[in-house]
């Protein structure tokens, strides 16, 4: 292919010859062609990079406004509640929350940092005397489980006690099967692969602990899918424990 410098020389040279015009001007509309044609494969080749992330609220009374640094992402979230995956530009992000009881009070939650072709979810709750507000961003793994599966994990915010006053993990059984130990305030669990199509029937004893069992909770689940069950409240009352079950796919 001809440099444009050349083309102008011969232009120089061979201006008087009106067959030599018509060729170079063929040849000079090919190298602009040529030119747009480059443009248009560079700008495809700037990678787009994508996340989703998902918000839940686990504050009594509460109802949020969430936004990604200046991007308002949901309105209205209320107990109990969670936001569709929703897509960003991967980057660091700074969370802001705002209670609609106080619509001048902007919370500076924390930071999340949206990897490419990533999932992550974020969860707001309090401890079970409604005093400590804390926050949780994790990734989420929505691979899709294995053929007959679904896959399950959990999210702690309630917390247990002992009689003494001290603090304890909750243990996850169905029934007689215990699928998770040890799971403390504002901890999760990885996923784990169950069988679909069934209803478990969950209760969450202490893990020093199984003689007491204030909560059970049947548990409904379909192949094919990605559950999440956040707990809140004090697992040892029957009366401030919830769960409430988010499906992730």
């Amino acid at each position: 292919m001809w440099s444009s410098s050349a083309v102008l020389l011969l232009y120089i040279r061979f201006k008087n010859d009106p067959d030599f015009m018509k060729k170079l001007l063929i040849v000079a509309l090919i190298l602009l062609m040529a030119a747009a044609a480059c443009k248009k494969n560079s700008d495809t080749a700037i990678p787009v990079t994508q996340s989703s992330f998902m918000f839940f609220n686990g504050v009594p009374e509460a109802v949020y406004d969430i936004r990604l640094d200046s991007f308002s992402m949901a309105t209205g979230v209320a107990f109990g509640k969670n936001t569709p995956y929703q897509t960003f530009r991967a980057q660091l992000y700074t969370i802001y929350l705002i209670d609609q009881r106080f619509p001048n009070d902007t919370i500076r939650v924390g930071q999340i940092n949206l990897r490419n072709k990533r999932s992550f979810s974020s969860y707001i709750g309090f401890d079970s005397a409604n005093k400590v507000r804390v926050f949780r961003t994790i990734e989420d793994d929505l691979t899709p489980p294995p053929p007959l599966n679904m896959k399950f994990r959990v999210v702690d915010f309630s917390e247990a006690y002992r009689f003494n006053g001290t603090s304890v993990g909750i243990d996850v059984f169905s029934q007689n099967d215990r699928i998770f130990r040890g799971i403390g305030f504002t901890q999760f669990t990885p996923f784990v692969n169950l069988p679909g199509d069934s209803t478990y029937q969950l209760n969450f004893p202490r893990t020093d602990s199984n003689s007491i069992i204030p909560n059970r909770l049947p548990f409904p689940v379909q192949t094919g899918k990605i559950y999440t069950l956040v707990t809140v409240g004090n697992a040892m009352s029957s009366e401030t424990f919830k769960t409430f079950t988010i499906t992730n796919n």
